[in-house]
């Protein structure tokens, strides 16, 4: 086995996550991780692998042994990223150096590689997880797609026996998940891979066994060919099912914002050009696009945000524009401090509503310490309260497990019902389920398309 972790318990601080798991993970085999947000499956992974010990200042009590090494004593923790590769749920908390290049460079220089050997490697990995011509480029000026490619490339550049995806498919575009798809179906032989992920279905064709996390303990383990496995496994959390193409059933108002000839971009460089945009009160409009396209740099700009290159946008009534990474949004060191900050801005209580309930029993913890889902909840409740005219949501549903997207749903449509709302998502269901109008971001443009057309490129493009 290169994975047996008996996990008696673990948690941070003297505050259990996780009781009485045991996880195994065998030479060659594809494991899927599902269950819902705050469940606990991240903490599996940053417990079997030592992080949550080493550095995170949790502590685990039980037995764990990775490739041989023991991941829970800092002899074996250092040896560690040899031996296995992480993906973690935002790439903003995992990238540490400038450019592509240095990022990918840094972990093999790391492990031994000359300087020679692993500026080929880096350039090669790149190239495959589709950044090549962004090697140099910093960092920052990546789209959330493009930062997730890259976590990627870096933590396959090595060629680990072990590799931990965790939330692989958040930001990233179908045709980057058709990349992904492409290298997990190749890799073959000794290496093991374990998945975390909501979207179940993007991998059930080819994983051999599927486990569900429930409340820190392990609530089932399936076979993904088993009949009841989509019923079963939507019941715990996961996506694992279709959707439904919906006509618009709301009624259209008044404008809430128009642009034209518009321009958007930086320092003097457009980088998404539209030529007639408009949202009305109670619609919905997507972009959708492959990373890097410009989607969220065009929200910024409509926003008022970014100045536009070119053209003109005009708003009318209040703004509010939820970013990619949830985290932005927060101020305080505490969930009940933003809650009652929100209050006192807005005289809306966030907890009492509709699927904040849960708030009431985090107050105490940090912000940053939810799950990505959590936190990406948390941000939304905050939108929701300030009451915009036009509300700008940059990929609203990344980290969400389907009881959170069901909710989601009746909210945006809510939201819709007294707004306009303009979003950014790689997610066929919001643009199936929710969106009116879609507009593709891509080569520098965006330009409006058939909402059937867009559901069924979407689809074909990560398959």
């Amino acid at each position: 086995m290169l994975l047996e972790a008996r996990i008696e318990e673990a948690g941070y601080r003297g505050k259990p996550v996780l009781r009485d798991v045991e996880l195994s993970l065998g030479e060659g085999e594809k494991l899927l991780i599902v269950g819902s947000s705050g469940s606990g499956k991240t903490t599996i992974l940053l417990s079997a692998s030592g992080v949550l010990d080493n550095l995170l200042e949790g502590y685990t009590r039980g037995k764990v042994s990775l490739a041989g090494l023991n991941p829970l004593d800092p002899d074996g923790f250092t040896r560690v990223p040899s031996k296995a590769g992480f993906v973690l749920q935002d790439p903003d908390k995992q990238l540490a150096m400038p450019t592509p290049l240095d990022e990918v460079m840094f972990t093999l220089e790391n492990l031994g590689w000359s300087e020679e050997e692993a500026r080929k490697r880096a350039v090669e990995v790149l190239a495959e997880m589709g950044l090549k011509g962004l090697e140099l480029v910093p960092v920052e000026n990546l789209s959330g797609g493009q930062k997730r490619r890259l976590t990627l490339a870096a933590s396959l550049a090595h060629d680990p026996v072990i590799l931990f995806l965790d939330e692989p498919t958040a930001s990233i575009d179908p045709w980057g998940l058709a990349e992904l798809r492409s290298y997990l179906k190749r890799a073959t032989g000794r290496r093991g891979i374990a998945i975390i992920e909501h979207k179940a279905r993007y991998f059930l064709d080819m994983v051999d066994r599927v486990v569900a996390v429930r409340d820190g303990r392990v609530a089932g383990s399936w076979r993904p060919r088993s009949p009841s496995l989509v019923e079963e496994l939507e019941a715990v959390g996961a996506d694992a099912g279709s959707y439904t193409i919906r006509e618009p059933g709301r009624s259209v108002g008044d404008v809430v914002a128009e642009a034209h000839g518009l321009g958007a971009g930086y320092k003097g460089r457009a980088v998404a050009r539209v030529g007639e945009l408009t949202v009305r009160r109670g619609e919905i409009v997507a972009l959708i696009g492959p990373n890097g396209g410009g989607k969220t740099t065009l929200l910024k700009t409509i926003g008022g945000l970014l100045k536009p290159i070119e053209g003109e946008v005009i708003l009318r009534g209040r703004v509010f524009y939820m970013p990619q990474h949830p985290d932005y949004l927060f101020l305080f060191p505490t969930v009940g401090r933003e809650v009652a900050e929100v209050k006192a801005s807005t005289g809306v209580d966030i907890t009492s509503l509709p699927g904040f309930e849960w708030v009431r029993s985090v107050m105490d913890r940090s912000p940053y310490r939810l799950s990505h889902g959590q936190r990406r909840w948390l941000a939304f409740g905050i939108a929701m309260a300030y009451r915009a005219d036009l509300y700008l949501l940059d990929e609203p549903t990344t980290g969400m497990d389907i009881s959170l997207y069901r909710t989601f749903g009746s909210l945006v449509e809510e939201l819709a019902s007294r707004s306009g709302v303009i979003t950014s998502t790689h997610d066929v269901r919001v643009v199936a389920e929710h969106a009116d109008r879609v507009y593709m971001v891509s080569g520098g443009r965006a330009w409006e398309v058939d909402k059937v057309d867009a559901v069924r490129l979407l689809e074909e493009a990560w398959r």
